[in-house]
């Protein structure tokens, strides 16, 4: 892995980096048939295709396709339009386990950290129909999407288009529906980033992003994890998502430094206090 410098932390805005993971046994296709014969079908996301190569506008999910053979989806990608993610690979399959420690520790060597200073690691495997437009969609974390075959253009936006509630319901509940597609967030756009096989792009921590396939099926490997930094960040959201629910108007992250420290101190009360009380009924 090569970053285009070396930073203890990381921006928010995404760049592009190299990757080299194309020709990785793990990834040959043959491999991942026996890992999806491995994956227990709950892990295996299979979805629809809504709409091929366009700008639609739209940008949502397809219909989850729960019948689906994994294997036969793959294998038939070329001939009928799936999205398909396989969730907690890394859980399933030692060998993915062990190339997710080996990427990790290369990260942490780019950032000047501790690998035990990164956390919520986790890795994420991605399978699509060529020109397959995915969903408008932020994560809760950050990452680094590795592009391994085929190839593709991800458009990214600054975190900042999205509400600040709509950030605290994606920290709280993990759910990506939550954040939904809205034109006005168009003018703020990064500029595309087109990956290869080979390319990586940094995907800014809840950061809203889309992607459109070119022709041919894409195999894509994401790696998710969080920095102190983004830890701290994390808290805050939830703290003002707990004050916002006991009818308080809490300011944004990042627009008063001061109040933010105070309200990081504040965390261990909330908990204290959802452990005696119960946990604040939040409203997704």
């Amino acid at each position: 892995m090569m970053a285009p410098s070396e930073r203890r932390e990381l921006p928010e805005a995404p760049f592009k980096i190299e990757n080299h993971l194309t020709g990785h046994p793990l990834f040959e296709r043959e491999r991942i048939i026996r890992l999806l014969k491995t994956m227990p079908r709950k892990g295996v996301e299979i979805r629809g295709v809504e709409s091929l190569g366009t700008h639609d506008g739209s940008y949502k999910r397809g219909p989850m396709l729960t019948d689906a053979d994994p294997v036969d989806t793959f294998e038939r990608m070329d001939e009928k339009p799936a999205w398909m993610l396989l969730h907690d690979m890394w859980t399933v399959d030692p060998e993915y386990n062990r190339l997710l420690q080996e990427y990790v520790g290369q990260l942490a060597a780019r950032l000047g950290e501790d690998p035990e200073a990164l956390s919520d690691v986790g890795c994420w495997l991605f399978l699509s129909s060529g020109r397959c437009v995915v969903h408008f969609h932020a994560d809760p974390d950050q990452s680094f999407l590795n592009q391994i075959r085929g190839s593709k253009t991800v458009y990214v936006y600054p975190t900042r288009v999205l509400p600040e509630t709509v950030v605290e319901k994606l920290v709280h509940t993990g759910n990506q529906g939550v954040v939904v597609y809205d034109p006005a967030y168009e003018p703020q756009m990064f500029a595309p980033t087109h990956l290869d096989p080979g390319d990586s792009v940094f995907l800014p921590l809840f950061a809203p992003h889309r992607v459109i396939n070119d022709p041919g099926v894409s195999v894509s490997w994401n790696v998710g994890f969080h920095t102190r930094r983004s830890r701290r960040r994390r808290t805050l959201h939830l703290v003002n998502l707990e004050l916002r629910q006991l009818g308080l108007r809490p300011t944004g992250y990042g627009r008063r430094p001061a109040v933010d420290a105070v309200k990081g101190s504040m965390n261990l009360a909330l908990r204290a206090k959802n452990r005696l009380f119960g946990r604040t009924k939040i409203e997704v």
